[in-house]
């Protein structure tokens, strides 16, 4: 393909993330809203939409040590919460679904604005079989300055996710989002009362550009 001929498909959905820190650290997450998309115009048949759901939406987040997000995520019940019930991640599912011909896309967070200054706001993606959490990703951590965008990596490498032809029977890929924050075994205060807001989204070079805008309200 000639590259100046490259399209873009860019699904996005914009995400709000509060840290309100005092004496300790605490977060945040919320996310109401639907999905509107637009395409624009091409004889490329795209036709995708994403969906979020919360799984778990924490309002007083605690540190967590990276090496227990997965065990966090993986409880059968009361996912994100300690033995005490505190509550130390938030975790999402996005359902990428394909209406049209197959394609390849990369995952990624891109900020909007922020004011945390630390590199404490982590995410990691997932996928699901039968209960079973396995992630796809490394623990990535969220940039600070607006238009970073940090993708989906494993190894330092790109995440794809393949969506099948989708023109005859929807095809849908599954994954789980979880924000946590960082235990660095020591004084967090730093984070006290930022925010940060983001968009999540996937892209392809292989059709027109589409947007998909999931609404958040604090």
């Amino acid at each position: 393909m000639n590259s100046s001929k490259k399209k873009v498909l860019i699904i996005l959905i914009i995400v709000v993330i509060i840290i309100a820190v005092v004496g300790g650290t605490y977060a945040y997450f919320t996310a109401s809203g639907s999905n509107s998309g637009n395409i624009v115009g091409s004889t490329y048949t795209s036709d995708f939409g994403i969906e979020v759901y919360e799984v778990q939406k924490s309002t007083s987040l605690i540190p967590l040590n990276d090496d227990l997000v997965t065990t966090a995520v993986n409880k059968t019940s009361d996912k994100c919460l300690d033995n005490d019930g505190q509550e130390i991640c938030s975790l999402y599912k996005l359902d990428v679904v394909n209406n049209g011909v197959a394609i390849d896309l990369q995952g990624f967070i891109r900020t909007s604005t922020s004011t945390y200054t630390s590199n404490n706001l982590k995410y990691m993606v997932y996928t699901e079989n039968r209960g079973s959490y396995t992630p796809v990703t490394d623990a990535l951590v969220l940039t600070h300055n607006s238009g970073d965008t940090v993708y989906f990596k494993k190894n330092n490498t790109n995440f794809t996710t393949s969506l099948l032809d989708g023109t005859t029977t929807p095809q849908k890929v599954t994954y789980y989002i979880v924000f946590w924050i960082s235990e660095i075994e020591g004084e967090q205060n730093e984070d006290q009362s930022k925010t940060f807001d983001c968009k999540i989204g996937f892209e392809s070079i292989y059709g027109d550009k589409l947007t998909s805008t999931f609404v958040v309200s604090a």
